[in-house]
């Protein structure tokens, strides 16, 4: 008997292929579409990329990329001075931070910064970009170009993209 099991483990492995095959083939499932996709669908006019390009250059979305290199870094740019790494400011900080760079360049959030937000930009942000957002001779980017490079950048991108 004990040299039958591993016969029937292999049997069993093999019954249970042939059923998955058969029974949960791709082709068969049910995609679930939820409502929310539905709106999305409905609503949208263009590609992803004429959507994006339409509101590249709004307050809203450069305070929107300012967040996400506060929180995640940013690794495309080759600065003498290294990348940014992400994680320097806390998470729930980091809008009002974005607000205070994008004061910097002359532009406004909806909402006013706290003051606290120049706080955390002076003692975080200010050693490599400088207090005025101008960086440091080159060796980080300027925080009060429009648009900022990493905007210009996927600008670029999404337009190449709607050239192909």
């Amino acid at each position: 008997m004990k040299h039958l099991i591993p016969y029937l483990a292999i049997l069993f492995v093999i019954i249970y292929a042939f059923y998955n095959a058969g029974v949960q083939h791709p082709d068969k499932k049910q995609k679930k579409i939820t409502s929310a996709y539905k709106k999305h669908v409905e609503e949208h006019t263009g590609t992803h990329a004429e959507e994006e390009l339409s509101r590249i250059h709004t307050v809203a979305y450069a305070k929107a990329y300012i967040i996400n290199v506060i929180k995640h870094g940013s690794q495309q740019f080759d600065f003498p001075g290294g990348e940014m790494e992400g994680g320097f400011i806390p998470p729930k900080d980091a809008p009002k931070v974005a607000c205070y760079v994008l004061s910097l360049s002359g532009q406004k959030c909806r909402e006013p910064y706290p003051e606290d937000a120049a706080m955390f930009y002076t003692s975080v942000c200010a050693g490599c970009h400088g207090t005025d957002g101008k960086g440091l001779g080159g060796s980080y980017p300027d925080l009060t170009h429009k648009p900022l490079l990493g905007i210009k950048k996927r600008e670029d991108f999404l337009n190449t993209t709607l050239q192909r």
